[in-house]
Parts: structure tokens; C-alpha cells; sequence
């Protein structure tokens, strides 16, 4: 079973999956649309539940063996802490308990790599880093943290295996266009990606995610943490990659760090005013001060123990930009006047 399968990276995952032949079973919340998953529904099983009702779980886990578990709440911005502590942390709580009532055998939790902690410039974290010295602290680090201690506290009291994959920022289709990978490539593909902040973070590839997600089911060790991620890049080798694929001239200047600060807390203002904090805008005081840092993660224990070999971003990148692409044309067909449809239906031959 796949949690979190209606998300960018969960049905990312279900499509890897599907595609290899495998017996999927993903959970959707009720109510939700399939996003990623809608041309995919007729090739897995849906059950829905939500993380949030252990009744739900328990019921939807029934006859599964192997948990991939993506829901979650990932955000930088600590007025959904609240939100946050009740997805990212009493729902792994619930996940494990009643994965054990339901005789899972294992969970593969896809968590990441801000509850490893963000560490010093220059300084490389790998999984015993230490989070006390992490280089700032907001309620996506603590909750995911939290979420992680929960999971390893139900297999210790004899719950399902857990294993532990800690990915860096995962370039993936199917994502809220107002954000992350869509904005960035949105924005370089309408020639307006001119310049880039002096910090720099480390990223995943769609293959890299699914390959190592995969492994740490079948190799990982129970109770064990794995960071996964196919490179440590600066936000201007970042935007010089994104642009060649998108076709656009690379960024030539640079944002002083100053002025990214400004801008977060500009953010912050903006936000404090919508009525919906999921609409709030990207660059916050949270997000800002991560992108004005370098934060760079060690891969060593992956490669050794479960056999990862990272790849390259090129491939993700241009799946988002086909997406964005896909999306476009959709739009444009959207637009049309029906008495137009209607008008073209009839001056088309009949073909029967």
C-alpha cells in the first residue's frame, strides 16, 4: 500500500510501481481527486482512509504486507504547525498501530531529510548528524523528527519493520503549480528565471526516489535511516540545468542573501491575510532561511547498504516541463466556446 498516493511524490511512486507489475493498493482520503494517479486507477486498487482516523487504517490496511507511507504535510511555515503535528506525527502513530493489528510486515516511511537537520555551511550531514546543531529549526523539521520517533517507537513495542528514507527535495510532476518545482519551472519557461539565490540544497530525481524507496524495502534495515538524494547543487548550477532543459538563458546575477531575508518576511505579512495558510505565498521567513544556506547530505549509506547509485535532475526536470506542457494544451482545449466544439462535431465527417 502506498499512503499519500493522490500527492506529487506518492503517485510518482504508484506509477513506478504499476509500471513494474506490481500489486498496488494506494489510500486516497475520501474525497480526494486521484491527481498524479488518474490515468493509473484501473491498474491498482483504491481503498480510502486518512491517516488522521485509525478506525480508517485499520480498516484499509486489511491483507497488506509492505506500507509506503508519503502522506504527510510538507510545508516550511509554522503557522500549520498544528496541522503539521497532527499528519506528520499522530498520523505515523496511528499508521503503526494499526499496521501492527492489521499483521504488516513492513513500512517504509518516506520522510526527509529537514529531520535529519540542516547543518553548517560547508559541513556535509549524513544520518548520525546531530540535530542540536542544526543551522536554523521550523515545524516541518520538528514534526517529520517527531513523526520518524513515532514509527520507531511502534516497532520496538512489537510493531511492523520500519525503515527509514530521509529524501532531499524530490523534482517531480503533479505538484501545486503555485509552488516548488511548477513555479520554478513557470517561471524560467516564461523567460523570467534571470537570477538566483547564493545558498544551495541537495536534490532527488524521480528515479533516484523510486529506486531507493524500493531498495529500502527489500535491503533496508529495520529501525534504520537511509538519506537519499542524487546530488548537492548550488540554487545557480540548480537554475543553469532547469534552464537548458526548459530552453531559456541561464541566470547571470545573484540575489544577495539580504534581500532574499526581505523578501520572506514580505511573505510573511502576505500571509498573515489569507484565510487559507496552504495559499500562503512560497518565500517565508522559514523557507527564506534555508535558501540563503548550503545544505549538503551524505549518500555513503545508502550507496553501501542498499546499493543506490544516484543519477541525474535532467530527466525529473523535463518531466515537469512536459507536464506543464500537457497542462497548457488541456487549457487551451479547455477554453474553447462549446458552440465552437459543437460547430467543429458537425462540419466533422462521420466515421462509423
Amino acid at each position: 500500500m502506498i499512503t499519500g498516493a493522490s500527492g506529487s511524490l506518492g503517485s510518482a511512486f504508484a506509477r513506478y510501481l504499476i509500471e513494474d507489475g506490481a500489486d498496488v493498493v494506494v489510500l486516497l482520503r475520501p474525497g480526494d481527486e486521484p491527481g498524479g494517479l488518474e490515468h493509473y486507477l484501473h491498474r491498482c486498487e483504491v481503498r480510502r482512509g486518512d491517516v488522521t482516523d485509525l478506525a480508517s487504517l485499520e480498516k484499509a490496511l486489511q491483507g497488506i504486507d509492505e506500507v509506503y507511507h508519503y502522506a504527510g504535510i510538507a510545508v516550511t511555515l509554522n503557522k500549520l504547525h498544528p496541522l503539521m503535528e497532527q499528519v506528520n506525527v499522530e498520523g505515523c502513530a496511528n499508521l503503526v498501530k494499526a499496521a501492527g493489528t492489521a499483521g504488516v510486515r513492513r513500512i517504509v516511511h518516506a520522510s526527509s531529510i529537514s529531520a535529519i537537520g540542516y547543518p553548517a555551511p560547508g559541513e556535509l550531514a549524513d544520518e548520525n548528524f546531530d540535530i542540536a546543531r542544526s543551522a536554523c529549526e521550523n515545524s516541518y523539521m520538528l514534526t517529520k523528527r517527531a513523526g520518524e520517533r513515532e514509527l520507531l517507537r511502534g516497532w520496538r513495542a512489537g510493531g511492523p519493520e520500519v525503515v527509514i528514507v530521509n529524501l532531499s527535495a524530490c523534482i517531480a510532476p503533479y505538484s501545486d503549480r503555485r509552488y516548488g518545482w511548477a513555479m520554478l519551472l513557470e517561471t524560467a519557461r516564461q523567460g523570467k528565471l534571470t537570477a538566483y539565490p547564493r545558498g544551495g540544497a541537495a536534490f532527488t530525481s524521480i528515479e533516484d526516489m523510486n529506486v531507493g524507496m524500493r531498495a529500502a524495502m527489500l535491503r533496508g534495515e529495520p529501525g534504520r535511516r537511509y538519506i537519499v538524494s542524487s546530488v548537492n547543487l548550488t540554487y545557480r548550477e540548480l537554475f543553469t540545468q532547469v534552464a537548458e532543459v526548459v530552453g531559456c538563458p541561464p541566470p547571470k546575477r545573484s540575489i544577495p542573501n539580504a534581500v532574499v531575508r526581505v523578501a520572506g518576511r514580505v511573505g510573511a505579512v502576505v500571509a498573515a491575510f489569507r484565510k487559507d495558510p496552504m495559499r500562503s505565498p512560497f518565500m517565508v521567513p522559514e523557507n527564506a532561511e534555508l535558501t540563503v544556506n548550503r545544505l549538503f547530505y551524505d549518500t555513503t549509506r545508502a550507496q553501501r547498504e542498499l546499493g543506490f547509485r544516484p543519477t541525474s535532475l535532467r530527466a525529473s526536470i523535463a518531466a515537469v516541463d512536459r507536464w506543464l506542457t500537457e497542462l497548457e494544451v488541456d487549457t487551451m482545449f479547455d477554453g474553447l466556446a462549446p458552440e465552437g466544439r459543437q460547430d467543429a462535431t458537425r462540419r466533422a465527417p462521420s466515421r462509423s
